[in-house]
């Protein structure tokens, strides 16, 4: 039985496997691709570039459309559906003719309407129920997802046989960005398709368009920051930063939203820090990186740049994402993910096209069984995901999700420590504990504050 594995690597290797001899050509890409396994930095440029083919025609169009839109006083009626697009697109609908007719509504419903008195503990009791609901719903997907993603990409599918192609080949897949596609295109239809439906229960999104793009930028950069970094860090290094993702978020926070937080929630967040570090420390001292098994630390300045961004661009996300959902008149979730998986979506296929690999990618899609059916369940994984993560940030905040993730992470070593048989020291144990009573003592204390207020 024939068994293959195709990326792009295996790819690129099988050209490069040609005598020097032969073509310059070949050999200027075996100088391309060592450039490219050793720097980190050069991938990153070619990334932006990659990216830059579509953010500056995008960026001086929004310039011209504001330009003109300023010059030239047009009736709406009178623009064509293209340049109503690019306005909305560029500059968005005039807020201040939505926010009174908002303003209204809310006043005449809460006039119309009796609001009865919600106690403190009832709130409490609502919250806790919405907070396990988001918590469990993320819970889930993500371990569904996590499970889909290590099939599609450690096992091989077999090939459609046909005329040209004999039975019994097995291949495996290889490429991460064309799943991350299939899963944001999944997300448009559903989401488009809800929106679409329920049009008129959807309020005007008055933001313009392409304040979506940030999230999906932030969020693919976060993605590659983090993976790059794993060459470079050691496991501690790794383990201490993503245990401490609260402390970023919050300065993160007080940058994009001009939140303020309290001392008290500063010391509770580096106490949670530290127990959450203390637990993953204390759960990964046996394992090796990639810069532990080589022996080679002088790179060690380069992981933690790596690092530094992967914790901006992950703090970054939900702080962008709470600050769309604080504006007036509020953007819908739905609204929110469709725009982001639109600009996701389209990142992709210029990382897919400026790789060589879309045309192939979509080939292994439609000739291999079995592959259509996880890679539908993958995308349906994360679609319900995702809106477990927005209504979590629209309800509760970017620190709430960080923590969320804290905990799934220490859940999931926990998982692994009663299947294995593994060992948990004292101080993991400590940790844990300390995390936990962190969370409860930080709520109690919000929440005892909102009802002395009352």
């Amino acid at each position: 039985m024939a068994y293959r594995k195709l990326t792009t690597s295996s790819r690129l290797h099988r050209m490069t496997d040609v005598p020097p001899s032969e073509s310059g050509a070949y050999s200027l890409l075996r100088i391309y691709k060592s450039w490219m396994d050793e720097s980190w930095f050069l991938r990153f440029l070619i990334i932006l570039c990659a990216y830059s083919t579509v953010g500056l025609p995008a960026y001086f169009v929004i310039r011209y459309v504001k330009k003109r839109n300023q010059s030239l006083e047009t009736d709406e009626s009178r623009r064509s559906f293209f340049y109503s697009f690019l306005v909305r697109f560029s500059i968005g609908l005039d807020r201040k003719s939505y926010l009174p007719v908002a303003t209204d509504e809310k006043s005449s419903l809460s006039s119309q309407q009796s609001v009865p008195v919600v106690t403190g503990r009832r709130n409490l009791l609502e919250d806790c129920a919405a907070l396990l609901f988001c918590f469990f719903g993320i819970q889930s997907s993500l371990i569904v997802m996590g499970f889909l993603q290590e099939r599609l990409m450690t096992q091989g599918y077999k090939k459609i046989p046909s005329e040209s192609v004999p039975s019994g080949i097995i291949e495996k897949f290889g490429d991460t960005q064309f799943l991350m596609l299939m899963n944001r295109l999944f997300s448009m239809l559903i989401y488009g398709s809800y929106i679409f439906y329920n049009r008129r229960r959807q309020p005007p999104h008055v933001a313009p368009y392409y304040v979506h793009s940030y999230t999906s930028l932030s969020n693919t950069m976060s993605s590659w920051c983090q993976y790059e970094a794993l060459k470079y860090v050691t496991f501690p290094t790794q383990t201490v930063c993503k245990a401490s993702k609260i402390i970023p978020t919050m300065i993160m926070g007080r940058i994009v939203r001009n939140e303020r937080y309290s001392v008290a929630e500063c010391m509770n967040a580096l106490v949670l820090a530290f127990g959450a570090s203390l637990f993953f420390l204390s759960s990964t001292h046996s394992r090796k990186s990639t810069a532990e098994l080589s022996g080679d630390y002088t790179m060690t300045v380069s992981g933690l740049i790596l690092m530094a961004g992967y914790l901006a661009f992950d703090a970054f996300t939900p702080n962008w994402q709470k600050s769309l959902f604080d504006t007036k008149p509020k953007i819908s979730k739905y609204q929110m993910i469709f725009g982001t998986s639109v600009f996701s979506a389209i990142l992709c296929v210029v990382s897919l096209a400026e790789q060589a690999t879309l045309c192939s990618s979509f080939d292994f899609f439609l000739s291999h069984e079995g592959f259509q059916r996880d890679v539908f369940l993958l995308s349906l994984s994360g679609a319900v995901s995702q809106m477990f993560i927005y209504t979590t940030i629209e309800r509760f905040g970017p620190i709430v999700l960080t923590v969320i993730m804290t905990i799934r992470q220490m859940l999931s070593i926990i998982v692994s420590t009663i299947y294995f048989g593994h060992g948990m020291t004292v101080f993991g144990i400590f940790g844990f504990f300390v995390v936990f009573g962190s969370i409860f003592v930080g709520n109690y204390r919000k929440y005892v504050q909102r009802s002395g207020n009352k």
